[in-house]
Protein backbone atom coordinates (compact mmCIF):
# COMPACT_ATOMS: atom_id res chain seq x y z
CA UNK A 1 0.00 0.00 0.00
CA UNK A 2 2.77 2.82 0.55
CA UNK A 3 4.75 1.79 -2.79
CA UNK A 4 1.32 2.76 -4.80
CA UNK A 5 0.98 5.45 -2.20
CA UNK A 6 4.51 6.57 -3.14
CA UNK A 7 4.06 6.49 -6.85
CA UNK A 8 0.55 8.00 -6.48
CA UNK A 9 2.43 10.72 -4.95
CA UNK A 10 5.16 10.97 -7.61
CA UNK A 11 3.03 10.69 -10.65
CA UNK A 12 0.71 14.01 -9.02
CA UNK A 13 4.39 16.09 -8.57
CA UNK A 14 5.05 15.27 -12.17
CA UNK A 15 2.28 16.23 -13.75
CA UNK A 16 1.74 19.27 -11.07
CA UNK A 17 5.45 20.10 -12.52
CA UNK A 18 5.40 19.42 -16.41
CA UNK A 19 2.01 21.49 -16.84
CA UNK A 20 3.44 24.62 -14.36
CA UNK A 21 6.79 23.99 -16.89
CA UNK A 22 4.23 24.27 -19.76
CA UNK A 23 2.72 27.13 -18.41
CA UNK A 24 5.30 29.11 -17.91
CA UNK A 25 7.05 28.22 -21.10
CA UNK A 26 3.92 28.96 -22.94
CA UNK A 27 3.93 32.01 -25.28
CA UNK A 28 2.80 34.87 -23.70
CA UNK A 29 -0.59 35.15 -27.05
CA UNK A 30 -1.57 31.28 -26.66
CA UNK A 31 -2.75 31.68 -22.65
CA UNK A 32 -6.37 31.26 -22.35
CA UNK A 33 -8.87 32.77 -20.02
CA UNK A 34 -6.48 34.00 -16.81
CA UNK A 35 -3.13 35.26 -16.55
CA UNK A 36 0.13 32.91 -16.70
CA UNK A 37 0.69 34.28 -13.08
CA UNK A 38 -3.12 32.78 -12.43
CA UNK A 39 -2.38 29.50 -14.29
CA UNK A 40 0.85 29.12 -12.09
CA UNK A 41 -1.05 29.30 -8.66
CA UNK A 42 -4.26 27.47 -9.83
CA UNK A 43 -1.85 24.16 -11.01
CA UNK A 44 0.22 24.84 -7.55
CA UNK A 45 -2.73 25.02 -5.45
CA UNK A 46 -4.75 22.43 -6.99
CA UNK A 47 -2.74 20.12 -7.66
CA UNK A 48 -4.15 17.20 -10.12
CA UNK A 49 -7.43 19.14 -11.08
CA UNK A 50 -5.68 22.49 -11.89
CA UNK A 51 -2.73 20.76 -14.22
CA UNK A 52 -5.58 18.60 -16.31
CA UNK A 53 -7.64 21.90 -16.74
CA UNK A 54 -4.33 23.32 -17.92
CA UNK A 55 -4.12 20.94 -20.28
CA UNK A 56 -6.89 21.05 -21.96
CA UNK A 57 -8.21 24.50 -21.67
CA UNK A 58 -5.60 26.86 -20.50
CA UNK A 59 -3.70 27.08 -23.84
CA UNK A 60 -4.85 27.55 -27.52
CA UNK A 61 -4.12 25.22 -29.69
CA UNK A 62 -0.76 25.53 -32.33
CA UNK A 63 -1.42 26.78 -35.47
CA UNK A 64 -1.55 24.27 -38.06
CA UNK A 65 1.99 23.09 -39.50
CA UNK A 66 1.62 24.79 -43.02
CA UNK A 67 0.35 28.01 -41.14
CA UNK A 68 3.27 28.59 -38.83
CA UNK A 69 5.76 27.47 -41.80
CA UNK A 70 4.29 30.18 -43.71
CA UNK A 71 5.01 33.06 -41.32
CA UNK A 72 8.41 31.44 -39.98
CA UNK A 73 10.96 33.94 -41.68
CA UNK A 74 12.54 32.25 -44.87
CA UNK A 75 15.97 32.70 -46.08
CA UNK A 76 17.66 34.66 -48.54
CA UNK A 77 17.79 31.09 -51.04
CA UNK A 78 14.04 30.24 -50.59
CA UNK A 79 12.77 33.35 -51.02
CA UNK A 80 12.31 33.63 -54.77
CA UNK A 81 11.18 37.22 -55.18
CA UNK A 82 15.12 37.62 -53.81
CA UNK A 83 16.47 35.47 -56.21
CA UNK A 84 14.85 36.35 -58.94
CA UNK A 85 16.19 40.52 -57.99
CA UNK A 86 19.43 38.79 -57.90
CA UNK A 87 19.53 37.53 -61.16
CA UNK A 88 18.18 40.56 -62.57
CA UNK A 89 21.67 42.63 -60.42
CA UNK A 90 23.80 39.80 -61.66
CA UNK A 91 22.73 40.35 -66.04
CA UNK A 92 22.22 44.28 -65.68
CA UNK A 93 26.23 43.78 -64.52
Amino acid sequence: MTRLLTILLFAVVALSVLALIDCLRTDRSRVRSFPRAAWAAIILLIPVSGAVVWFLGGRAAAAPAGVAAARRPMGPDDDPVFLRQLTEQLRRR
